[in-house]
């Protein structure tokens, strides 16, 4: 209760209490404290919370386009060059030959490639070309033989070329009995104005095997075919 007094002249006075004394003053700062710290644990979990930001590396295919087409490059990558293709057409003449010491020879694959233009180095010199044949090989000796398919030579529309041993497969040498080898013997030609105009091809290589007796006269062959291509 709040204490009166009376002055000298007869007045009564009631004594207020300090403010800090008034009951409804601690409700409210209870009430402030309370949201105070809600407010302040809200935002520490928001903060904790909070997945780190990230940055992801994408990598993304880019094409030349235009708005009504897009226009891709086809690649060809050898062992020692890269070309790109202009056009190319595959053909499956199923060559089988076992006319040499019961060698088993398929050629099942001939591709013809037209690419564009390109300077290329031979190991001697260089020159522009404009074509790749590849010709694909299977060989099943049965005895051990050597076989060098990868050295021979093509003959096609008046050209004469070289096989090209470093952008071959290495698949030939020596082969041992019964084991099967397969690989593609790469030619690259000077000129190829049309990949439809290689008809046919004709094709050389040597090919032996170790022998005693010197009246062998098999022991070594020089294959020499022509292949009409058309599928």
């Amino acid at each position: 209760m709040a204490k009166k007094f009376i002055d000298k002249d007869g007045n009564t006075f009631v004594e207020a209490k300090p403010w800090y004394k008034k009951w409804w003053i601690w409700v409210i700062a209870v009430i402030v404290v309370i949201f105070a710290i809600g407010a302040f644990s809200g935002g520490s979990d928001d903060s904790s919370s909070a997945s780190p930001k990230t940055h992801k590396a994408t990598t993304s295919k880019t094409k030349n386009t235009n708005s009504r087409n897009t226009t891709s490059t086809k690649k060809l990558s050898l062992s020692d060059d890269s070309f790109t293709i202009d056009k190319e057409v595959d053909y499956n003449p199923n060559y089988n030959d076992n006319s040499w010491a019961q060698t088993k020879v398929n050629i099942n694959k001939v591709r013809v490639i037209k690419i564009k233009t390109k300077n290329y180095y031979d190991g001697d010199k260089t020159y522009p070309v404009q074509g790749i044949i590849m010709v694909h090989f299977k060989v099943t000796p049965t005895r051990d033989i050597d076989f060098y398919p990868t050295q021979g030579t093509l003959v096609t529309n008046g050209q004469q070329v070289d096989a090209d041993s470093g952008n071959s497969d290495d698949f030939d040498g020596e082969i041992s009995k019964g084991a099967t080898q397969t690989g593609n013997v790469v030619f690259i030609l000077k000129k190829m104005t049309d990949v439809n105009s290689v008809k046919n091809i004709r094709l050389k290589w040597d090919a032996d095997y170790d022998t005693d007796n010197y009246d062998d006269d098999n022991s070594s062959k020089t294959y020499d075919i022509t292949m009409n291509l058309n599928n």
